[in-house]
């Protein structure tokens, strides 16, 4: 049984040349600059302020992503064994059981609002499905992990 899916970048002893480093750094603020600038865009008034504040939150998902596609490929080595790694395997079942799930919830709240004819904004009905799918996607993998052990 494999306890994690990746070694480390210090146990795979690779490294990423410093060009791909800067490489990162520049995608990575131009994503956040972008996202600031569609805030902004929508935003009419305060634009310099929506922009900033923006930006500034994005920057580090920004980052993070512009490393995971262009430094991780070069520092992580994929584990071998991946696919019989536990943790994946109670993921892949509190995920798919979380899927069923959050189908028959939303039917049965598409039937709840057609009868009772409440208006509900689409930000709060899709997050509400969000949450629900978070939740009992958490709540499945503790379950399986508590029955594994």
């Amino acid at each position: 049984m494999v306890m994690s899916n990746t070694r480390s970048i210090a146990a795979s002893g690779q490294k990423a040349p410093a060009g791909v480093y800067v490489l990162m750094s520049v995608v990575g603020v131009g994503l956040a600059m972008a996202v600031g600038a569609v805030a902004a865009l929508f935003r009419g008034e305060g634009g310099a302020l929506v922009f900033g504040v923006f930006a500034a939150a994005a920057l580090g998902p920004c980052l993070s992503l512009s490393w995971l596609v262009l430094v991780s490929r070069r520092t992580v080595t994929p584990d071998r064994h991946a696919e019989e790694n536990i943790e994946r395997l109670w993921l892949t079942n509190a995920t798919s059981g979380a899927c069923t799930d959050t189908c028959a919830a939303c039917g049965i709240a598409l039937a709840a609002v057609a009868v009772t004819g409440l208006d509900l904004s689409g930000s709060v009905a899709l997050g509400g499905v969000l949450v629900l799918m978070l939740v009992d996607t958490a709540v499945r993998y503790l379950v399986e992990k508590r029955r594994s052990c």
